[in-house]
């Protein structure tokens, strides 16, 4: 079966129906008529595209339950989006694969594909639920958990789990590469976004301060390892020590970056209800990198945020009747 092909076949469908005879101007009648041939295409159309997306979303599912299985999904995909639907020969398939045939046998390839392509079904499963998308929080944070459990394996692949799930030969294939959905990260790798857009705002709302920062500190956790596994070691920094085999991002990362990234999770900690244990660690944190760029506003927005409460006035207003403006009423003897 082939994507939508509305795009080629209406205009051919139109021509062979229009009268051949001369270049005499449509009749209402025959405008009438097309319109509803035409109607008729366009439903029939987007029946084949909305069955042909149901049966690939069973077969995502099902390949995503083993690398062999993902691995000979992503062939198939490959074949029809890049060499059927582009015209092109079986023969030059059987040359690509050939010539593919080092990468495609590669153990982490096929892992990166699994992971990319249960993005994927999350996505489709976000897009049929834009209303409540936050209920797919816990998906996409064992997505993530998945994915670092495999990050050693992965290591050399970990653009394919960059790339935007519906740009993916996948989603090409079965009609989902114009696939948007809002407020649903593209990767299952931009971390900070799936965490920002459905893992935290549900603990924020509900003041779940410790589940709250222990899900800030997994995000952390996965942010360095990032960039531990897979940032990139210039060669004068692959001979040494280990501490001198640390990639520069990493470093910079750790310096710069995380101390923001803490501090703004010890704040959002206090305001969900764990004042007394977040201002302590915000007062060490201070301590510990003194020297930050940030390290004066970070004091002063704690100050502010420690400052005591004031107390609601007990004063009794005066009495405006028994007073004017320059004059003194006094008491009658």
């Amino acid at each position: 079966m082939r994507p939508n092909l509305t795009k080629t076949l209406v205009p051919a469908l139109l021509f062979c129906m229009l009268p051949q005879a001369n270049a005499d101007e449509l009749t209402n009648a025959e405008r009438e008529k097309l319109s509803k041939r035409l109607e008729e295409l366009l439903h029939k159309s987007q029946e084949t595209l909305t069955q042909r997306q149901a049966t690939a979303y069973k077969a995502y599912k099902q390949a995503i339950q083993s690398e062999t299985a993902a691995m000979e999904l992503y062939l198939n995909c490959v074949e029809l989006a890049d060499f059927e639907n582009q015209g092109k020969k079986s023969s030059d398939f059987r040359d690509w694969k050939r010539n593919q045939k080092d990468r495609y046998s590669d153990p982490s390839f096929k892992c990166a594909l699994r992971h990319q392509l249960n993005w994927l079904v999350l996505t489709i499963e976000a897009a049929r639920s834009e209303e409540d998308i936050n209920k797919l929080g816990p998906k996409a944070r064992q997505a993530l958990q998945n994915i670092f459990k495999d990050a050693s394996k992965l290591k050399g692949q970990e653009n394919i789990l960059r790339q935007g799930a519906s740009s993916s030969v996948f989603a090409r294939a079965y009609g989902f590469g114009a696939m948007k959905v809002e407020n649903w990260p593209s990767s299952p790798l931009a971390i900070s976004e799936i965490y920002e857009k459905l893992i935290f705002p549900p603990l924020r709302d509900a003041g779940k301060a410790s589940l709250l920062r222990s899900a800030w500190l997994e995000r952390l956790n996965y942010e360095e390892q990032a960039l531990l596994e897979w940032a990139h070691v210039p060669k004068d920094k692959s001979i040494g020590m280990k501490k001198d085999m640390l990639p520069p991002a990493y470093e910079k990362y750790m310096a710069e970056k995380k101390p923001k990234l803490v501090w703004k999770m010890e704040k959002e900690v206090f305001l969900a209800g764990d004042e007394a244990g977040a201002a302590t660690r915000m007062l060490t944190h201070i301590s510990k990198f003194i020297s930050h760029n940030d390290a004066t506003k970070w004091a002063e927005e704690l100050q502010s945020m420690i400052a005591p409460q004031k107390a609601a006035s007990t004063e009794v207003a005066p009495d405006e009747s028994k007073s004017k403006s320059g004059y003194i009423e006094l008491p009658v003897e």
